[in-house]
């Protein structure tokens, strides 16, 4: 594959496992090398030696912080954000019941006091705990000119059209000819065979891959699938995939959480464009 660098850029609770999934099923698909990384530590906190080191096409960041991005020399990526007051309500549960916490300390011992909480009080103790993973999307350069940006509320509602549009943005999708979907599919089944015969350690790398495959892909990846047959909006705490909807936080908050979260993330919320002010 040729650069620039390929990028999806997340953050903690704004369906970074479901486009994650994605972009590797688009990368096994063309043979692309995707490589996954969710903290500083994992680049030794040096983003751009690492992709170039590693030979890596397609970056997934996921608690994406703008400090290390802006190192990065030649790149184009997507950038998906999410309501700050979703973050905190999808937060909770996820840290209360089903996020792993293999190297996570700090979750180990957050969970443990949410155990002894309440929902009420394990919302306001969650206000203080995801602090990083929002001022992260507020510290982010939304003017960049090779990033696409997201909002997770359009993409939940239209995921096929947001993420096809986002495709087309990095430039890796196209609608093809008769001859170029046939040569597509020619050597996409070669690479496959290659690979289960374990005799050859050639393979083809494509440069993009046909729209109605990027379509099936999304569809492998949808809400129902991953959730064991739940559609969005049907809740189920305990699940990675717990709801699936926007504006969950309006059945959460109560007054002391709207309190509490103007006073600390307000800003946020304005800059990133789900509030004018502060009357919500």
């Amino acid at each position: 594959m040729k650069s620039p660098l390929l990028a999806y850029f997340g953050h903690h609770k704004a369906a970074t496992t479901w486009l994650s999934n994605i972009v590797r099923n688009i990368c096994a698909e063309v043979n692309w090398k995707a490589c996954y990384v969710s903290n500083a530590k994992m680049f030794d906190f040096k983003l751009n030696e690492f992709v170039h080191q590693n030979k890596v096409d397609f970056l997934c960041y996921t608690n994406a912080n703008f400090k290390y991005v802006k190192e990065l020399d030649n790149f184009r990526g997507f950038h998906v954000i999410r309501d700050p007051r979703d973050v905190l309500v999808s937060g909770y549960f996820s840290h209360r019941y089903s996020h792993p916490t293999n190297r996570w300390s700090e979750l180990v011992e957050h969970r443990s006091k949410l155990e002894n909480l309440s929902k009420e009080e394990g919302l306001l103790l969650e206000i203080e705990f995801s602090k990083r993973f929002l001022e992260e999307m507020y510290t982010w350069d939304y003017s960049l000119s090779n990033v696409y940006e997201i909002k997770m509320e359009n993409l939940v509602n239209d995921p096929y059209n947001e993420i096809i549009q986002a495709c087309y943005f990095l430039g890796i999708v196209n609608e093809p000819t008769f001859k170029e979907r046939f040569s597509y599919l020619t050597a996409m089944f070669l690479n496959r065979a290659l690979e289960k015969s374990g005799k050859f350690s050639f393979s083809m790398s494509m440069n993009k891959i046909p729209e109605e495959r990027l379509l099936r892909l999304i569809y492998k990846n949808q809400f129902p699938r991953k959730s064991k047959g739940r559609n969005q909006g049907k809740e189920d705490k305990k699940s990675h995939y717990r709801k699936g909807v926007a504006g969950d936080w309006k059945n959460h908050f109560n007054q002391e959480h709207t309190r509490v979260f103007k006073n600390k993330y307000n800003q946020i919320l304005i800059k990133l464009g789900y509030e004018e002010d502060d009357n919500w």
